[in-house]
């Protein structure tokens, strides 16, 4: 027995010399090393460094699935350019362990495990480890957040979220972290997409309660479109299982001289389809930068919003000064993408949205949508577009 607990001791104390050697060539190599704790497995780990237990085995030169608490194993071999494992993330207001691993896409007990903490309470500006795969990317002259979600097939707000910053503002040099698991092109970055629109059929069957209204809000398209498409008109009554004709419209992203300015979209081909009613969008005021969210609920001849809430109603109200008709050269953001537009800030008209402090709907200009009074462009808010769009 007392032959045998020798043996037990001398192998766990062989492992842990093991693996202080390896530790040593980690150092030196750059490796990333993980020490082990109570409860720990070659599986647990493996999940938490989206790695696989006989790459640790491996690495380690591991004869067995047995661990011990302190034991320090390496997780990563060095790789030029190689997909990071985690990033550091500094909580802020209203930040959960849940809510931060929904964003990264990760497990709370994974984030736990990574900072060594056993409840859920995290605090304003403390620093986080957050599973997270991401390669670099070192910002060159001419390029934008956009460019770059193009070039990698992200979004701009991960980009943002993986690199900790908030603005989109880049500065050349500086290091992003592009999510995913591919390396970054060695190749010059390719030819800019084509920015004309593109539109393309799907069939749809009429379903219980269908309007013709209800479904042109489904898909995002204008009413009328959906009644020219099918031969309909107004009076039309759908019935259950009958098929329809829906436009599916591919708006390429239209570059812009800057991070700054929003893209350039004409309301009547492009912009109606990238903020069709029922969209929420993000409002970011150009001179000031401070931002509110409004609804897109009604309007055809330019987009007739509301804003999201009371809080919303208040902070665009702080912008604009109180109600008024004057518009703002503003960037309305919907779905990761920032369009230049002219806003104004006085209820008129029907609302839809309840509790918001605001009794009416206002206005949101885009690139050549006209006024109610006259059908006409109004130059006012077609200049301030313009000046959204770096024109």
């Amino acid at each position: 027995m007392k032959n045998h607990m020798k043996h037990k001791l001398f192998g766990a104390l062989a492992a842990l010399a093991l693996s202080a050697s390896t530790l040593y060539s980690a150092l030196s190599a750059g490796e990333v090393r993980y020490t082990v704790k109570s409860g720990d497995s070659l599986w647990t780990i493996s999940r938490l460094y989206a790695t696989t237990a006989d790459e640790l085995r491996r690495l380690n030169n591991l004869a067995s699935d047995s661990l011990l608490p302190g034991q320090v194993l390496v997780v990563s071999a060095p790789a030029s350019n190689a997909e990071k494992l985690y990033v550091n993330y500094i909580v802020r207001r209203g930040d959960t362990l849940g809510k931060i691993a929904e964003a990264f896409g990760t497990q709370v007990e994974f984030i736990r495990s990574l900072n060594g903490v056993k409840n859920d309470m995290i605090y304003i500006g403390d620093s986080l480890k957050v599973p997270a795969e991401y390669f670099e990317h070192t910002v060159q002259d001419g390029d934008t957040l956009w460019k770059l979600a193009l070039r990698y097939s992200s979004a701009t707000a991960r980009i943002k979220l993986f690199s900790g910053i908030d603005l989109d503002d880049l500065r050349v040099g500086q290091i992003l972290k592009i999510p995913g698991q591919q390396s970054a092109p060695t190749t010059s970055a390719p030819p800019p997409a084509p920015t004309i629109p593109t539109k393309t059929y799907i069939t749809y069957s009429v379903e219980r309660g269908d309007t013709v209204w209800r479904v042109s809000v489904k898909f995002g398209i204008p009413m009328q479109e959906l009644l020219s498409d099918n031969g309909l008109n107004t009076e039309s009554v759908l019935s259950l299982g009958q098929p329809l004709k829906i436009a599916r419209h591919h708006i390429p992203v239209v570059p812009t001289p800057g991070a700054k300015y929003g893209e350039y979209l004409d309301w009547w081909t492009q912009a109606q389809y990238v903020v069709p009613i029922d969209k929420v969008i993000t409002i970011h005021d150009f001179d000031t930068g401070k931002t509110f969210k409004i609804k897109r609920t009604i309007g055809a001849g330019h987009a007739d919003c509301e804003p999201l809430t009371a809080a919303d109603t208040a902070a665009a109200k702080a912008v604009f000064g109180g109600f008024t008709w004057t518009p703002r050269a503003v960037i309305a953001e919907a779905d990761g993408r920032r369009l230049a537009a002219s806003m104004s800030f006085y209820p008129h008209d029907v609302s839809y949205i309840a509790n918001n402090n605001f009794q009416g709907h206002h206005d949101l200009y885009f690139a050549n949508c006209i006024r109610h009074a006259d059908g006409l462009p109004d130059p006012n808010q077609q200049r301030l577009v313009e000046k959204a769009a770096g024109r």
